[in-house]
């Protein structure tokens, strides 16, 4: 009895273990938050998502994807770094001193150079919650008109009328005229 007492004392009283149960129960914690975060985030992304019922399945799809995938890859994010941090400390890390240092660096140097990048996705994500236009419309941007032809956060490309493709970032995208409906597809016959 006398070792027993000794291996629970030595292995699973040990400051590592407990360390070890406060970290798990850490995660835990910072992913039960992160699940309610991402409910709350479907929520309030599904009015927006309602408005393309008459569109295409695969035109719903890819504006989902955009519109619900990017909060949610943010959430997810900052959610899975708090809790990697606090982890870190819980082990004895001092992660105000050594990591978040370093984290803030990187980030004000990603944010310097992809500030355009950045830029062109936010435009791109506001044109796709706000369901502006998607592809297959006619639109007029500036000067430029045509059919829009692909639309991804980056960058809105369209099909002039002599054949062209014109590729236009999304943060030059400042005024819209859309010209009608986009071209449905056809439904299929009855009876079939």
């Amino acid at each position: 009895m006398q070792g027993f007492y000794e291996y629970v004392r030595d292995i699973w009283l040990s400051p590592w273990s407990t360390r070890l149960l406060y970290a798990i129960f850490a995660a835990g914690a910072f992913e039960v938050v992160h699940l309610l975060t991402s409910a709350w985030i479907r929520r309030r992304v599904t009015p927006a998502l309602r408005r393309d019922a008459g569109r295409e399945p695969s035109e719903r799809i890819r504006r989902r994807r955009i519109v619900e995938g990017v909060p949610l890859a943010v959430n997810r994010t900052v959610w899975y770094l708090m809790a990697f941090l606090m982890i870190l400390r819980i082990f004895g890390l001092q992660t105000g001193a050594e990591i978040i240092p370093v984290l803030a660096a990187a980030l004000v140097v990603g944010l310097v150079a992809g500030k355009r990048a950045l830029r062109d996705a936010v435009s791109g994500y506001m044109i796709s919650f706000d369901n502006l236009y998607a592809p297959g419309d006619q639109i007029t941007v500036g000067e430029v008109s045509g059919i829009v032809t692909e639309l991804s956060l980056r960058n809105t490309r369209l099909r002039t009328q002599d054949g062209r493709e014109i590729t236009i970032p999304n943060s030059q995208v400042m005024r819209v005229t859309r010209a009608g409906e986009k071209r449905r597809r056809p439904e299929p016959p009855e009876g079939m």
